[in-house]
């Protein structure tokens, strides 16, 4: 009985590329396991250190216990009522100056212009009057207010015209005035 075998003689064609990326990721794993065991010997290096931190952060936490114990819920419920009384009795119920008027600085448009401004914080209202030659203006100023969810009511208090001059005794155009009554939400 004869046998007979033939062999490639060719080697397949990526064999060696195989080869190479087996090469390169078992280098990469090697390196990879050189990194973890040095992080882990740094990690056991700092360890004493962050225990005594550690400790040092429990001692001030048991330091910062309250010396008595906190009130009940019934009697903390008690102290935000009175508390809130309080504050309806003495505070403001609307914006305050600075605040209105940088609102106010930002909302009116280019061609309106405050004249006056009556401002009763304590009561949650401002009178203002505004001025322009426009009516189309004041109403646009006038509904940019009214949609400001802050406000629970904006009123036109009056409409009015005044005359303006333009040189020494001639009549101008008039200048349309509305006066409006804001009041804050409570």
């Amino acid at each position: 009985m004869r046998i007979t075998a033939s062999f490639p003689s060719q080697r397949p064609r990526l064999a060696g590329l195989a080869v190479a990326g087996s090469w390169l990721a078992a280098l990469a794993l090697a390196l990879a396991a050189a990194w973890l065991l040095v992080a882990s010997f740094d990690m056991r290096a700092e360890r004493p250190q962050l225990e005594a931190r550690l400790k040092r952060v429990d001692e001030q936490l048991a330091g910062a216990k309250p010396r008595q114990d906190l009130p009940t819920g019934a009697e903390l419920e008690s102290m935000r009522q009175r508390v809130s009384t309080l504050n309806r009795l003495s505070g403001m119920r609307g914006w305050a100056a600075p605040q209105l008027l940088a609102w106010l600085g930002e909302q009116l448009p280019d061609n309106v212009y405050l004249v006056s401004l009556n401002h009763r914080p304590r009561e949650g209202e401002a009178q203002l009057v505004a001025e322009s030659h426009s009516a189309e203006a004041l109403t646009g100023f006038l509904l940019r207010l009214e949609r400001e969810p802050r406000f629970s009511e904006v009123l036109l208090s009056r409409q009015g015209a005044r005359g303006v001059q333009v040189a020494a005794g001639a009549p101008g155009a008039s200048a349309i005035q509305f006066e409006i009554r804001l009041r804050w939400k409570p």
